[in-house]
């Protein structure tokens, strides 16, 4: 259940986003829900768990993540005050 954050290798097998990816990421307007549903979509695909089921999110990875977005890792903390944008980009994942 844990996130990859003390290993390079980790990151880029398991938090590489494709274009594809990438494409479904940037439909989101703001900087924090790109970031929250690139987040979302990383967790889900490994360890394979909710976003929900973390506390936090290490900073290696949410900046790895970032990065292929295209925003400051510092918006994170934004996303989803409202509880229902987490569970819309959970079913838009889905």
């Amino acid at each position: 259940m844990r996130i990859p954050s003390d290993n390079d290798w980790d990151l880029g097998a398991y938090y590489t986003f494709s274009r594809y990816d990438l494409d479904i990421i940037n439909k989101h307007r703001r900087d924090y829900n790109r970031l929250g549903f690139a987040v979302q979509l990383a967790v889900l695909r490994f360890p394979g768990w909710a976003l929900s089921d973390y506390k936090t999110i290490p900073d290696s990875a949410l900046s790895y993540i970032a990065k292929q977005a295209g925003v400051p890792p510092g918006v994170f903390p934004v996303y989803a005050q409202r509880e229902q944008t987490r569970r819309e980009h959970i079913d838009e994942i889905r």
